[in-house]
């Protein structure tokens, strides 16, 4: 979950009651890439690396129609009178043949639109995420943050994540 200080949080009493957690239909996916690339834009923010090509969108809906039917992830939307708010998009991995791990989850993507952040939607799709998760018997679950959106790190910080490592670069 993100938070930008210039949006305006809707009313936590109000909505938490009429929002839907679903898992994602094909006829969605147009909506959540709508959604990825606004969360692309807003990552782009902390990071360059982040910003994506032009008309991409299409592509990345595509992309998301394709995983619908795959048994190793897991679509959720937050739905409030009838508008997609947020998503998040999991999934089971597996470490190279040397590690005892194994298998395990990963978050690739949670966003909320600006304007209903801070109102338990991100933690709701986590928990969906969890419980898709727990059906696969996965142990471990790992996700990435960009190093300097403390407010997404604080989120996952209440929810029990710690940092596993540093992804670092260089260009």
């Amino acid at each position: 979950m993100i938070f930008d200080k210039d949006t305006q949080p809707v009313n936590l009493k109000s909505l938490i009651t009429g929002v839907t957690i679903r898992g994602a239909m094909p006829e969605d996916v147009v909506a959540i890439s709508k959604l990825w690339l606004e969360f692309m834009e807003y990552n782009a923010r902390f990071n360059r690396s982040f910003k994506v090509k032009s008309k991409i969108g299409g592509r990345f809906a595509r992309e998301l129609e394709q995983r619908l039917t795959d048994s190793n992830y897991h679509l959720a939307v937050a739905e409030v009178n009838g508008q997609i708010v947020g998503y998040c998009l999991s999934y089971v991995s597996s470490k190279p043949y040397f590690f005892k791990l194994g298998r395990f989850g990963f978050i690739g993507d949670l966003f909320v639109l600006g304007k209903y952040r801070r109102n338990g939607i991100g933690t709701l799709l986590v928990e969906d995420a969890h419980t898709f998760f727990k059906r696969k018997k996965i142990k471990q679950i790992e996700l990435l943050v960009a190093d300097k959106n403390v407010n997404t790190i604080r989120f996952w910080n209440k929810l029990g994540y710690k940092v596993l490592l540093q992804w670092m670069y260089k260009k």
